[in-house]
């Protein structure tokens, strides 16, 4: 497999991530008035198994796609198990906004009231995320990748620092899809546009397939 890594170099990823350079996904969520209202509740016991509490009642609407413990029952659906709480309360606020385009969950978390919003990034964020199947050779060859591409932003292990998604055992066929959609729109093909980044996009464009079913073994095994 030849590797053709992004024109942006590590350095430089690594370079934004230590210097704190404010990338769009990041500020947006540093600028997100409910974010202060999460930390409140997490950081009080009471507050935050009041949270939990409501955030597995509300889960049930989501459960037919995400898993009632946000452990994914589809394929090309993420887990929210385990996924930070800033990052997963900045996404629901984009989907209520219409920022991020998709039918059923624009319609969802548009109904969401802050504290649904918030409750629900707790509640997930509690959870564990149950191990998947992967392709264990793929996952080897997506390693080395995963490291020089990704791990600025989304950690060593996959963990996600503040802002940032954990990748962490997340569903391969997700993170296929998902790089695919920003592979594509770094190259001006028409696509669906349901996700877009600037800074994903310039980093993904030179995966290849190869790449791409590789980094999502690699992300599956951890």
């Amino acid at each position: 497999m030849i590797l053709r890594y992004s024109r942006i170099p590590f350095y430089l990823l690594m370079t934004i991530a230590v210097a704190g350079i404010v990338v769009p996904e990041l500020y947006a969520a540093q600028k997100n008035p409910l974010l202060q209202r999460l930390q409140q509740k997490m950081s009080d016991p009471d507050l935050r198994r009041q949270a939990m509490f409501a955030g597995e009642e509300r889960a049930l609407i989501c459960g037919y796609c995400h898993g009632n413990d946000g452990n994914s029952l589809k394929p090309e659906v993420p887990n929210l198990a385990g996924q930070n709480t800033d990052y997963l309360l900045e996404q629901v606020g984009r989907f209520a906004r219409g920022e991020r385009k998709d039918y059923v969950m624009n319609s969802l978390a548009g109904k969401f009231t802050a504290d649904d919003q918030i409750n629900l990034a707790i509640y997930y964020a509690a959870q564990k995320v149950k191990p998947g199947e992967y392709d264990y050779a793929k996952a080897v060859l997506g390693k080395p990748i995963y490291l020089q591409q990704c791990q600025a932003c989304h950690g060593k292990l996959g963990l996600g620092n503040r802002g940032y998604a954990r990748l962490a055992g997340q569903k391969p066929n997700y993170i296929k899809l998902t790089l695919e959609r920003f592979r594509d729109n770094a190259s001006g093909k028409a696509g669906d546009k349901k996700r877009h980044s600037a800074v994903m996009e310039p980093i993904v464009g030179n995966l290849t397939d190869q790449d791409i079913l590789a980094l999502a073994a690699y992300l599956a095994s951890l």
